[in-house]
């Protein structure tokens, strides 16, 4: 424990110590710092750090890499900001002048959920499993009961989402999940299907809202708007009540009127052009998201994606993007593999196979790729190369042989034992040829001689 909080000290200080930091959050691997000056950032010291994989400039927030036990820096780090913290005042002063970012906001609004999404994905795969195999019956109390743990998260989702993304904007996050839980209420889902409907004199398309999250997005932009607006015209004293009634009152009814259909037409314009890309050619739409999928989780765009694939399991009960993506983690873990079967035949440097061997175990096991993306891809044009070659092979093959994933999960060993896609022998197939020509790559000619003297 002092190693990590020696190491937080440091990784504190070479970011611009406390007073640089707007705020810090974390993901699966990642320290992610909003920082007032990005110049006064160390990079060369931070990257000399044992715990430190990478540094790495995205969406508008440095982040720092560490690996799994990231939760036991961001804790002590996080300590030491609260014992540093500014006046309100100032810190207000400082979130005005933060930056819209795309990418931090889509990631801000699903790094929250991310567990409990993966697990409620493993839930629903369980009972998959079950049903096929006659153990469960799909009628039973069991079976019903387990669903809603399973089901809950994802048929709920505006509610969670508009939480954590007016939690990012710094508005009231119970206002923004009030917002997505009208959508869901009794009263007006007794609405979806009827026909004639209309709400002061403007026509009602009453829609199932349940599972999405485009509209969502657009409803939370709208309040977050309307919030700052009746912070600096209402009195402080009745804002307590008054602002969350205002915002109930007129956006509930505007986003079953506008806002909601605006954002649903979206995500299904989205889910459909991304269909349609793969129905032009699926092995040319495989072998490029293939190549490009692990870099885009190097520049944080990957989460772009997350609304699509939710979209697009809503419309059509699987996505192609995962059933692409999955071939690039394996990609990733062939790598990692064949840097480990390198320094254990070749007997060269402990240290990397001590490492090549504990990223590859977390990446089969756990799904994190990120160590080993971050810790022995990216410092390597080799390994680059490699990772997108295997990695478009496998997603082209996977494309053209129709594998989706059948929900919301993370890709490892489990969620294949759970028969997470379909069909799960071309999934297999495909992403064991990224894994063997990622290792075989790697092994032969991925690591330079010139690095290991």
């Amino acid at each position: 424990m002092n190693n990590i909080n020696g190491e937080s000290e440091a990784i504190l200080k070479y970011v611009g110590g406390p007073d640089n930091v707007n705020n810090l959050v974390h993901c699966v691997t990642r320290l992610r710092f909003d920082l007032k000056d990005d110049s006064k950032v160390d990079k060369d010291k931070l990257n000399s750090l044992p715990c430190v994989l990478s540094v790495v400039k995205s969406g508008g927030q440095e982040q720092v890499v560490i690996g799994t036990n990231v939760a036991d820096y961001y804790d002590v780090i996080q300590k030491k900001l609260s014992d540093h913290k500014t006046a309100n005042s100032k810190e207000e002063k400082t979130d005005k002048k933060a930056k819209l970012s795309i990418t931090k906001t889509i990631s801000g609004a699903f790094m929250p959920l991310l567990s409990v999404m993966a697990g409620a994905g493993m839930v629903k795969a369980v009972l998959t499993v079950l049903a096929n195999l006659h153990w469960l019956s799909e009628t039973s109390t069991a079976y019903l009961v387990l669903s809603a743990a399973g089901n809950s998260v994802f048929y709920f989702l505006p509610i969670f989402v508009g939480i954590t993304l007016a939690k990012e904007f710094k508005a009231d996050p119970f206002v923004g999940g009030a917002l997505g839980a009208a959508l869901l209420e009794p009263n007006f889902t007794q609405l979806v299907g009827k026909h004639g409907l209309s709400l002061f004199g403007m026509p009602l398309d009453a829609i199932d809202y349940s599972t999405t999250v485009f509209p969502i997005f657009v409803i939370i932009g709208v309040y977050v708007l309307l919030d700052r607006l009746l912070k600096k015209i209402i009195p402080q004293q009745i804002q307590i009540f008054l602002n969350s009634m205002i915002c109930l009152i007129i956006l509930v009814p505007a986003t079953v009127l506008i806002f909601g259909p605006f954002g649903d037409t979206v995500g299904k314009w989205i889910s459909a052009i991304i269909m349609w890309l793969f129905g032009k050619s699926r092995l040319v739409a495989g072998l490029l998201l293939g190549m490009v999928y692990p870099f885009l989780t190097v520049l944080g765009l990957h989460w772009g994606l997350v609304p699509i694939t939710l979209q697009n399991l809503k419309m059509y009960g699987g996505d192609v993007i995962g059933g692409v993506a999955v071939a690039a983690v394996w990609a990733q873990i062939g790598v990692s593999l064949g840097i480990f079967l390198y320094s254990l035949l070749k007997k060269k440097d402990a240290k990397l196979k001590g490492l090549s061997g504990s990223v590859t175990i977390t990446g089969i096991f756990a799904g994190v790729t990120e160590p080993i993306l971050y810790g022995l891809i990216m410092p390597s044009k080799r390994l680059m190369i490699i990772t997108a070659i295997a990695g478009g092979i496998g997603g082209a093959i996977n494309a053209s042989l129709h594998v989706v994933v059948r929900a919301f999960q993370i890709d490892n060993i489990f969620s294949i034992l759970m028969l997470m896609y379909k069909p799960i022998g071309f999934m297999i197939l495909g992403s064991a040829i990224s894994l063997i020509t990622a290792a075989i790559l790697t092994f032969f000619w991925g690591i330079n001689p010139k690095d290991q003297q």
